[in-house]
């Protein structure tokens, strides 16, 4: 007798059971009980492997719900390991983002304390950078290329370029003939500027307007500073010159001579130039109302 027959004689017999528990309940109970016991007995003893019960293998049964949401096809694949626990994906690239940040700044820091020569290039390479103008027009023409017209939320899209012109027609006379090295943006004071040439004229200091001479101070390596009082309540200072013949309280007149750039200093440092400009007490960026 093999199996399905075995158990569609058991599944008949239980029928015969149920209909005369119907006809004698006093004894259902125990009948039920013992069917049970029996019935537990016989899958124990002829159900095992693959016809085995789903609840005697708790591990082959799987959540048909689970395993589609997690996008099996099949239901012999294996159920893949979970990943190990770790800190979140988005806390460990910003961690990472900001470390990078963190040793650029302290790298760019110690450029910027650093005054050699070599340290002079990175500082105007980064300040460059940083002081730029974004390129809008080029902006706008790839955004007119891609959707047809300049966007509406960026006021500067779609301005026309006008002429700036000064409040007043006076110009003022660029200190030096040269490049300015070190930007206003470095420490809100002056600038520093590089001589065009090693030419005599190329090295010459003007004045930038007519005003008077308010003090000569006496720096290292045989060089001077002159504080001129110009109009309108301008103060300039000229630092780091050399042959200067002026005293205080002498007057000057816009493009007179003030002194010469050194060529060369004993120290071993790249003579420049160091220009202030102020309005009233307020430090200005000379590059705003002087055209180098």
């Amino acid at each position: 007798m093999d199996i399905r027959t075995s158990v569609r004689n058991r599944r008949e017999a239980r029928i015969r059971e149920l209909l005369e528990e119907k006809a004698n309940p006093a004894s259902a109970t125990r009948q039920e009980s013992e069917a049970l016991l029996q019935a537990a007995e016989f899958n124990k003893k002829h159900f095992t492997g693959s016809l085995a019960s789903p609840l005697q293998d708790p591990v082959s049964e799987r959540d048909p719900e689970k395993l589609w949401k997690q996008g099996y096809r099949g239901w012999e694949e294996p159920v893949p390991t979970p990943p190990a626990s770790g800190p979140p994906r988005l806390m460990t690239g910003l961690l990472r983002r900001i470390v990078i940040s963190a040793l650029l700044f302290g790298a760019v820091w110690g450029v910027f304390s650093t005054d050699q020569p070599w340290a002079a290039r990175v500082q105007w390479f980064v300040l460059d950078g940083l002081s730029r103008e974004m390129d809008f027009a080029a902006a706008q023409a790839w955004y007119e290329e891609h959707f047809g017209g300049a966007p509406s939320f960026i006021p500067i899209f779609g301005q026309d370029p006008q002429e700036s012109t000064k409040v007043n027609g006076e110009m003022l006379v660029p200190p030096l003939s040269g490049t300015v090295l070190q930007p206003f943006v470095v420490d809100m004071k002056g600038i520093k500027i590089v001589p065009q040439s090693e030419q005599q004229s190329s090295r010459e200091v003007h004045s930038i307007e007519a005003g008077r001479v308010m003090k000569v101070r006496p720096l290292p390596d045989g060089l001077y500073t002159l504080e001129v009082q110009h109009r309108n309540g301008r103060y300039a200072q000229y630092s780091g010159l050399s042959h200067v013949t002026l005293r205080a309280e002498d007057w000057v007149q816009g493009g007179d001579v003030l002194g010469v750039v050194p060529l060369s200093l004993s120290s071993g440092e790249e003579p420049v130039l160091y220009f202030m400009l102020k309005e009233g007490s307020m430090p200005v960026d000379p590059a705003d109302v002087i055209p180098f």
